[in-house]
């Protein structure tokens, strides 16, 4: 017998289906888009945070900004974490943050957009991002929440081993 093997599909639907899939396909321009979402998704996390009254304090300590310049930048629409993106950015390129924020707004450039066109790789923006986000005083707290929570964990143990160690010593006794 003589057995050939059979196309599930004919070539000509085949080539269709995939042509359509390619059209369909959700595509990527350049890897400024790409680092736009990266750094969106970071500024979304920063919202949260933004939100608390000591990160305005550490944002105006770290890139210097004055009350009035923060004001400006709210009136103009920013949140704090968009503030924050601009912040670096313009301490990264030594441009002014009135430049920045005119890339963003005015000229509608996404945050990746804007670090590559100043020659800022947008890993170092996100690094500073980071570094709002973590803010070393917290750290300390959580460090030392953790040290308290660890000590009364080891108490309890020590109380419970205790406890144990006295019913076994009575059963012994009787």
């Amino acid at each position: 017998m003589n057995f050939k093997r059979k196309s599930l599909m004919p070539t000509g639907c085949a080539a269709l289906l995939i042509g359509a899939l390619l059209v369909t396909m959700p595509a990527r321009s350049n890897a400024a888009d790409a680092n736009d979402d990266q750094l969106s998704q970071q500024e979304q996390s920063l919202e949260k945070d933004a939100k608390d009254p000591k990160y305005e304090t550490a944002l105006k300590e770290k890139y210097n900004l004055t009350d009035d310049q923060l004001k400006a930048l709210h009136d103009k629409g920013m949140n704090d974490s968009q503030i924050t993106m601009a912040a670096a950015l313009a301490k990264e390129s030594g441009k002014s943050i009135d430049d920045i924020v005119k890339m963003r707004l005015d000229e509608k450039m996404g945050w990746g957009k804007i670090a590559k066109e100043l020659g800022i790789p947008p890993k170092e923006i996100g690094q500073a991002i980071a570094a709002m986000h973590n803010h070393k005083e917290e750290r300390a707290d959580a460090k030392k929440d953790r040290v308290e929570r660890r000590s009364e964990r080891q108490e309890k143990r020590a109380e419970r081993k205790s406890e144990r160690e006295d019913r076994k010593s009575q059963r012994n006794k009787s």
